[in-house]
């Protein structure tokens, strides 16, 4: 029987999960941010802002010692640390996201700041309070055990230092319409978030408190990432019907997400966009 984790790696080596982040999200695996009045802006300088935003969240000095737990292809740590020199180590399941990554921070000479590799964020073997700050970029959903891997978070941080999560939460799923519920449920088995049916609404300071963190604060940002739900049901739209039809959703589940969300999730507040902050108590 296959790993909760590996269950997670079979989903982004799958050929379409491949397509749609290299081809549509050059390899970056994160919503954009779209501040109110700029809903054209590109994609991808959308997704540079909603890193600044992470800059903000954090508001800690240059130098400063972050974990990027689920650190993709480096996009986001990389970015990090050129504009505000942060030292980050990542860390990801993937061995072909930590290739690439090692290329871009080679590519941007970025050796001393940055290091890259194979890793489980559910266990670390970085020492007892080693960094300023600990963040994830929508990957959280896909830890076997979120409780467990907060405790981690908690264990590596320094005394008062700081976590900022960038998550979904849903609604209960009893709450969603039959139909769509099933289609929800394939997205998250499909795509391996095993976690996001605990990122019940409100719930955000109990699960972070439970692991040891206070002064905790949930911001819903949904309205802003709205315009990049827009493109993907665009993108998504005409293939979805032929996917539907023919009963493939399991097979395109990125596709099935896209043409789904928007229309469906975001409209009915089945599903929100979420930046928690707090700090090791």
């Amino acid at each position: 029987m296959k790993t909760a984790q590996q269950k997670v790696i079979d989903y982004y080596t799958r050929k379409e999960s491949r397509w749609w982040y290299s081809l549509l999200l050059k390899g970056v695996k994160h919503f954009g941010y779209y501040p109110e009045g700029r809903e054209r802006i590109p994609m991808a300088e959308a997704q540079q802002l909603m890193v600044d935003k992470l800059y903000e969240k954090f508001d800690l000095k240059a130098g400063s010692l972050l974990l990027d737990a689920g650190c993709g292809e480096g996009g986001v740590a990389t970015y990090l640390a050129s504009k505000y020199q942060f030292q980050i180590r990542g860390i990801d399941l993937l061995d072909f996201s930590i290739e690439n990554a090692n290329e871009k921070r080679a590519r941007l000479g970025l050796e001393k700041r940055v290091e890259f590799r194979i890793g489980d964020y559910e266990n670390m073997d970085f020492p007892d309070g080693m960094f300023d700050g600990v963040y994830t970029m929508e990957t959280l959903v896909h830890a076997t055990d979120h409780q467990k891997t907060l405790r981690e978070f908690h264990r590596v941080l320094k005394p008062s230092g700081k976590l900022v999560l960038f998550e979904y939460s849903m609604c209960p799923l009893e709450n969603i319409p039959l139909a769509l519920r099933r289609t929800v449920e394939t997205v998250i088995q499909e795509s391996s978030m095993h976690s996001l049916p605990y990122f019940v609404h409100e719930r955000f300071p109990e699960i972070v408190e439970k692991a040891g963190f206070r002064n905790i604060t949930v911001e819903n940002i949904t309205p802003r990432v709205i315009q990049m739900l827009k493109r993907f049901h665009q993108i998504a739209f005409l293939p979805y019907q032929f996917i539907k039809f023919f009963g493939l959703q399991r097979k395109f589940i990125n596709t099935t997400a896209g043409a789904e969300g928007y229309k469906n999730m975001v409209k009915n507040d089945f599903w929100r966009y979420n930046i928690v902050t707090a700090i090791k108590a």
